[in-house]
């Protein structure tokens, strides 16, 4: 049986411990939401480090592909080069009375388009006459003084060179101007003597 003294003390605890229940309950929760985000925060860190990772192998793999694709082409077009020279040299050696004729001209029509199609691949000659001497685009075949340019320059373009966009497929061989009997400086090397002008090595 129980005490009538016992039934107040009873019921005053129950509200605090329904209290302390329901203040315990927003703390866990928020808890809870606190770690979901922490979550989803790493979560969406992995996330744009892996499209980050993804976008950069992309970019390396048409960088990679554009440059075997260059270096194709450049194979290619290095083969070709001797023949583009023949159907240079076989326009220039048409004699002038057959000048008007319908084959020389086609011929040329073939050759003006052949040039124009590598020009969109990005083949350019290189190596004027009157240019600067560059060991970068040029190879010395000799060397000679001239009456109107310096030391230094080119007196006249014994083959034609070739730059394929940013590389170099071929230098030109030119002859270089001299203004002393000793080559100048920037052709670098020694020279040996071939034929009737002077090589460089």
């Amino acid at each position: 049986m129980s005490h009538p003294e016992d039934q107040p003390s009873t019921e005053s605890e129950a509200p605090s411990q329904a209290a302390e229940s329901q203040d315990d309950g927003p703390l866990s929760l928020e808890a809870q939401l606190a770690q979901a985000q922490s979550k989803a925060d790493a979560y969406l860190d992995l996330a744009q480090r892996a499209q980050a990772d993804f976008l950069n192998y992309k970019r390396r793999t048409a960088q990679e592909l554009e440059q075997k694709i260059r270096d194709a082409n450049g194979g290619l077009l290095t083969q070709l080069l001797p023949v583009i020279d023949d159907l240079q040299r076989a326009l220039a050696s048409i004699p002038a009375d057959l000048a008007d004729h319908a084959w020389p001209k086609g011929i040329s029509l073939i050759g003006q388009k052949l040039q124009h199609i590598l020009q969109q691949q990005g083949l350019a000659e290189i190596g004027g006459e009157g240019d600067r001497f560059d060991p970068h685009v040029h190879e010395a075949v000799a060397y000679e003084e001239h009456p109107v340019y310096d030391e230094g320059q080119v007196a006249s373009v014994y083959r034609v060179g070739y730059r394929l966009n940013d590389r170099v497929l071929r230098p030109a061989q030119v002859v270089v101007a001299r203004g002393s009997s000793r080559p100048p400086a920037s052709a670098g090397g020694e020279s040996r003597s071939v034929g009737e002008g002077t090589v460089h090595p």
